[in-house]
């Protein structure tokens, strides 16, 4: 079902008087399509962004685990590299400055290293590990 032909409102089933409870529902029929099990959910951005999760496009999430494991095993192979971002994003915190994408970007540049991912899909990645 398209995300455009949803609506969010208050559910005067789920709803008392000082708890306002929301269901996703078809603009077109009225169908309730989400209703966090018979609870509702308790704003409306908690209802939309869970919708958006459940009927998200999942054939990418086998992607991106895909591109996590191959950063890892490059994080394995080149652990001194691993190393030398724990200390920069140490130093980096210490000094008060930010350790970001283009800090890691410039730091692969000096370092003379290629990757076939983005400098900011390494940071997440690395964030996970320490």
């Amino acid at each position: 079902m398209p995300a455009g032909n949803i609506a969010v409102i208050e559910s005067a089933k789920l709803s008392s008087e000082y708890d306002k409870r929301y269901v996703v529902v078809d603009k077109d029929s009225g169908e309730i399509l989400d209703d966090a099990q018979g609870w509702g959910y308790k704003s409306i951005q908690k209802a939309y962004a869970a919708y958006s999760y459940k009927t998200r496009d999942k054939s990418k999430d086998a992607e991106k685990r895909a591109k996590k494991k191959h950063i890892l095993t490059w994080l394995k192979e080149h652990k001194d590299f691993a190393w030398l971002m724990e200390a920069i994003a140490f130093d980096s915190v210490k000094c008060g400055e930010p350790f970001n994408a283009a800090t890691v970007k410039q730091m692969l540049k000096e370092n003379n290293l290629d990757t076939d991912f983005t400098a900011g899909e390494l940071l997440l990645v690395w964030k996970t590990q320490i």
